[in-house]
């Protein structure tokens, strides 16, 4: 004995969206992994940002960062080939 046709499409509809509700699950927790608490300011602070999402602290020195500039131009200016 067949099982009816509207046996049939209820278990492909039910499927179908079941389905799409584990999509749009998924969705939503990809998202929230990459969602910034800008509320708490104690995970802001541990994730190096202040309570305005700006970084903390001085990344570089200004004379690291100008001895880096100055090695970068010169391993430029020597690796020029003269045609």
């Amino acid at each position: 004995m067949s099982h009816s046709i509207y046996l049939k499409l209820a278990t492909v509809l039910v499927k179908a969206d079941l389905r799409r509700e584990e999509r749009a699950w998924l969705r939503k927790v990809r998202r929230s992994a990459h969602e910034i608490p800008w509320q708490n300011e104690h995970l802001l602070r541990d994730i190096g940002l202040d309570k305005e999402g700006r970084p903390l602290g001085n990344s570089l020195a200004p004379e690291v960062k100008a001895e880096r500039h100055i090695r970068h131009l010169r391993r430029v200016l020597t690796s020029r080939i003269a045609t």
